[in-house]
């Protein structure tokens, strides 16, 4: 298993181990909704054929965190309202009222949830506790977000900040796409994004696109900068560096061989290989933009 995404925080405080980690995510394990529930979240096992939470690898530990929703569009919702709306405004000889309208719909929502679909999403994190840091699976805010404040309620005496940097993101990629020299250990691939700065936020992007510095030097110029580069590292992974300094579209480059190992096995080799590969990577590109700023 590979993550594709990266959302890195610092570990400001805190005692955890493998063991007490474990015992926290145990307690606060992800339940199925009840039949009057919406939603319902906690923390999975990262292996489902495995009982343990934390999957530990000397220093670095993975682990899991699900979401179960209910399916219930709201057009499904608006329909059922809808007809029942026609029948009461039918017997009452008259409209129903904003509030009746409203009191209906909730009381559809009610009815329709006991036959509800429920639909499962998991989220991976990694706590790298050789660096302290937590590292994210996702490329989304809300989810990020929604991790992060379970995460705090419960493990007890954890404290996180977002993993920032001296070199902002934008100003190092516009930098280096002005024809600046970046670290060797990276190198620009064909993909970016360069954005105005004005209110219309005017973008142009570049897609398998050899870069070449005297054409998106002349963007820059002309008042643009970039919010995304695709980059290798140590022709090892390539990935996308956003400007708020998520890493996106990771991927290995000729890390993974074809194996015979059975799917255990593999998963252990798959997570050894890639928290020993991308913790590099993500003290490097800490490295290439001026170290980390903790202040």
């Amino acid at each position: 298993m590979w993550f594709r995404n990266i959302q890195a925080y610092r570990i400001t405080g805190g005692n955890i181990t493998p063991d007490s980690l474990e015992q926290a995510l145990s307690q606060h394990a992800l339940q199925p909704c009840t039949q009057m529930e919406l939603q319902s979240r906690g923390w999975l096992t990262p292996r489902d054929e495995q009982p343990n939470f934390v999957h530990a690898y000397g220093q670095h530990w993975l682990i899991a965190f699900g979401v179960e929703k209910k399916l219930l569009p709201a057009s499904v919702v608006n329909q059922h309202a809808k007809n029942r709306i026609t029948q009461i405004e039918q017997m009452q000889g008259y409209k129903a009222g904003k509030k009746q309208v409203r009191d209906i719909k909730e009381a559809t929502v009610i009815e329709l949830l006991p036959r509800a679909f429920a639909q499962r999403h998991k989220t991976y994190a990694w706590i790298d506790a050789l660096n302290n840091r937590l590292i994210l699976d996702t490329s989304s805010a809300h989810k990020a977000e929604e991790f992060i404040e379970v995460l705090l309620k419960t493990v007890q005496g954890i404290t996180l900040a977002p993993l920032d940097t001296k070199i902002s993101p934008s100003s190092a990629m516009t930098r280096w796409l002005s024809g600046d020299d970046l670290p060797s250990i990276f190198t620009v691939d064909r993909d970016c994004e360069l954005q105005g700065m004005s209110d219309e936020k005017e973008t142009i992007r570049y897609s398998h696109h050899i870069l070449e510095a005297e054409e998106t030097a002349r963007h820059i110029r002309a008042g643009k900068k970039a919010i995304k580069l695709a980059l290798t590292w140590d022709s090892k992974i390539s990935f996308v560096l956003q400007d708020n300094l998520q890493l996106r579209r990771i991927a290995p480059q000729d890390i993974l061989k074809e194996s015979t190992e059975s799917a255990e096995e593999l998963f252990v080799s798959d997570f050894t290989i890639m928290t020993g590969e991308l913790s590099q990577l993500i003290t490097d590109l800490i490295d290439a933009l001026g170290g980390e700023d903790r202040d």
